[in-house]
């Protein structure tokens, strides 16, 4: 959906980077409504091998890694 449907659907964008004209919105019941950028899965086996590129603090008390898939799953 759109940056801006997301928002007007009442969607918290909580970090300050930019975010692009597309994004996801993860709901977690009636509890959490949140816009994001990246992709996400249920479970790390989803994953296969994969190889951590960064990791950074995000804000207090939250990491961030950025990482790469090495053998997709087929």
């Amino acid at each position: 959906m759109s940056y801006q449907a997301a928002i007007k659907s009442g969607a918290l964008a909580f970090l300050k980077e930019k975010y692009p004209e597309r994004v996801k919105v993860y709901s977690i019941g009636d509890y959490s409504k949140e816009i994001c950028a990246g992709p996400h899965v249920k479970h790390t086996g989803e994953l296969s091998q994969f190889k951590i590129e960064k990791e950074q603090s995000s804000s207090a008390g939250v990491r961030r890694i950025k990482a790469i898939i090495l053998n997709p799953i087929s």
